[in-house]
């Protein structure tokens, strides 16, 4: 490059590229630093691996040594090479001193020798320090990677370097004490009869990170029912994000296109959320609309609005209305499956509008739904009726399992109808017989909410006889035919119904939100 004048210097960047490692520590040398990441092989053999990851061994000598790993990140650096060079000036200088010494008489050699000196401290004196000694900086190569250990290092299993010679101690210190045993003794065991078995890592995991720890299932049932119903957690308030975001930048006109959508109504899906965004004309990736998101919205981790990204300051456990918004989840058929594992490549080809409206059969095994999205006469009529429940539970929301299972046989049949090979139709018939006898069984439920409402608002009727026996004869044919179709198998409802009777009972019972943690969302619930 040259010379730095003034804290400049000018030169080419050059085209070479290098890689720079972060280490973690004061390396009493640079081959033992390249000897504990794994010598020139092991940086070789991480450059070329596609997890990036480089492993450093604190005691490379050491077979049970466990690595701590460091990530590639990229970045913006140059590698410079700075060289201090003596001034011409100096050297000039030094030249006029041995010259000045030649020149002087013989017989005053002294006084010339002291004359000389100092000319040369009073040049010296005059010279600035730039003058003296030249910085020169080169640009050896550019930096678009380093390695950063952010990590814990893993719990170390230390053998002792010296073993050996303490068995060999120990066996003399045993023969003095009782030169008369045999050598050949239980306690005399070599090296190769040792085994080692350390796994090769203690734990998965070098980030620190917050668990929640569910109830133990083993507790009494005394303990349950003195136990007091926690509150349910404070939702996040909104923030004021415009005072971080710069006004007019491409990142302000993306946040309030997603803010004006929780405008629309305030609970989204994110595959409808994300093709809403495309369809505006932004083009947001994952990772910045999971950004985007967290600053306006928020997501539960279990219950009926389960990965649904929620407007800040909306509670949808207190408000019935949210109801329409609750998920639902539609399994495609183990025998239908091959033809789902044989799109999985053009997953991203379907429309969401297009699913929601029936239009396509999907082409995950399982995908989650919005019931305010269905494009479906019968079920948006469902979800608009009056809640038959008045808290909002874990397990169902605001609808009863009868509700939700007779809306899963509705979607069953919608989407088998449109399966676009044969081998689908004994399954449509089936689906559309259980829908049937969930058609039924709902009817029957909304009656019994009905009488059970009419006997509250008139107490006086329960006395009365002619009243009830009526009453009581229908009761009787309506618990036969519940008898008579419950003994009827229901191959699509009977594993859910298990596990959401057996979740509205269960410990589990809890409600907890998350706010933008990485790592824990998975694609499937997105």
């Amino acid at each position: 490059m040259g010379v730095i004048k003034e804290g400049r210097v000018t030169g080419v960047v050059p085209s070479r590229e290098a890689f720079a490692v972060h280490y973690p520590g004061y390396p009493c040398s640079i081959s033992r630093a390249v000897d504990t990441l794994g010598g020139l092989q092991g940086l070789l053999k991480a450059r070329s691996l596609q997890s990036n990851r480089l492993e450093l061994h604190f005691r490379p000598e050491d077979p049970y040594s466990h690595p701590a790993f460091g990530d590639l990140r990229p970045c913006n650096h140059l590698l410079l090479k700075i060289s201090k060079n003596k001034s011409a000036n100096r050297q000039i200088a030094g030249l006029s001193d041995s010259l000045g010494l030649q020149s002087g008489n013989i017989s005053d050699d002294t006084t010339h020798v002291s004359e000389s000196g100092s000319s040369t401290k009073e040049v010296e004196a005059q010279m600035p320090d730039d003058d003296l000694t030249n910085l020169c900086a080169d640009i050896v190569a550019r930096v678009p990677e380093a390695y950063h250990f952010d990590g814990m290092v893993d719990y170390q299993h230390v053998i002792a370097v010296h073993a050996n010679v303490a068995h060999k101690k120990k066996r003399s210190w045993l023969e003095m004490e009782d030169p008369h045993s045999e050598k050949d003794c239980l306690m005399d065991i070599g090296e190769d009869d040792v085994m080692m078995l350390v796994p090769p890592l203690f734990a998965p995991k070098d980030v620190p990170e917050n668990i929640v720890l569910r109830p133990s299932v083993t507790l009494t049932s005394k303990k349950n029912e003195e136990a007091v119903t926690q509150p349910d957690l404070e939702i996040p308030k909104r923030i004021n994000w415009e005072e971080y975001i710069p006004k007019g930048s491409d990142q302000w006109e993306s946040q309030m296109a997603v803010y004006k959508l929780f405008d629309e109504r305030p609970i989204w899906i994110k595959h409808a959320l994300n093709e809403r965004l495309l369809d505006k004309g932004y083009n947001v990736g994952g990772h910045m609309l999971r950004r985007l998101l967290s600053r306006v919205a928020y997501y539960f981790s279990s219950g009926p609005f389960l990965r649904f990204w929620i407007k800040k300051g909306y509670d949808p456990r207190k408000v019935p209305d949210s109801r329409i918004y609750q998920r639902i989840d539609f399994r495609v058929h183990p025998s239908l499956r091959s033809y789902c594992d044989a799109n999985t490549a053009n997953q991203a080809t379907q429309r969401w509008e297009d699913i929601c409206a029936f239009r396509v059969f999907p082409f995950k095994c399982q995908t989650s739904f919005q019931l305010f999205e269905l494009a479906d006469d019968y079920i948006q009529q469902q979800i608009r009726k009056p809640p038959s429940q008045k808290t909002c539970t874990c397990g169902t929301g605001w609808f009863s399992y009868v509700v939700l299972d007779n809306l899963r046989h509705r979607i069953a049949i919608r989407f088998l109808s449109t399966y676009p090979k044969p081998g689908a139709e004994h399954l449509l018939k089936e689906a559309a017989e259980n829908f049937e006898k969930s058609k039924r069984r709902l009817s029957k439920d909304s009656v019994m909410l009905n009488e059970e409402e009419h006997q509250e608002m008139d107490p006086e009727a329960i006395g009365n006889e002619d009243v009830q026996e009526p009453n009581i004869v229908e009761d009787e044919e309506e618990n036969d035919e519940e008898e008579l179709f419950g003994s009827f198998p229901s191959s699509e409802a009977g594993g859910d119904a298990e596990k959401i009777q057996n979740a509205e009972t269960s410990d589990e019972e809890y409600q907890i939100f998350e706010q933008d943690s990485e790592g824990n969302l998975s694609d499937e619930y997105d």
